[in-house]
């Protein structure tokens, strides 16, 4: 019988004006990657660049009409710095990998079941 598996986003996220990631990290994608993909559990992984108001924009539709904003909404605290999409059993298989996720040593880790549609 099939193991049943469930996708999770994994979300990171930190405060780019306290914290960040170092050079040294590399190393931790890396292998995180890696054993991701060893286990198993690997589906898709992107991160994001810094946003730049020359390479971002903040979409908003409000009483039907479109406004496009450079950048992304500017507010205080944590901003997403990328994803990981892991197919695994359950929330507690999902919160290990989380906590593996090197942004989580300086920032955190959001889990997300994921939607799937069928079309």
């Amino acid at each position: 019988m099939q193991e049943i598996t469930v996708k999770f986003s994994l979300l990171y996220q930190y405060d780019p004006s306290k914290t960040g990631p170092t050079e040294g990290e590399i190393a931790d994608w890396l292998a995180f990657d890696k054993d991701m993909r060893d286990a198993g559990v690997f589906v898709y992984a992107v991160g994001y660049h810094a946003p730049e108001p020359s390479l971002s924009r903040t979409v908003t539709i409000r009483d039907g009409s479109t406004n496009v904003t450079p950048g992304v909404t500017d507010h205080p605290g944590d901003v997403p710095a990328g994803l990981c999409v892991i197919d695994v059993p359950d929330i507690e298989a999902a919160t290990e990998w989380a906590a593996r996720v090197p942004t989580a040593r300086y920032g955190s880790v959001e889990i997300r079941t994921n939607v799937e549609y069928e079309g």
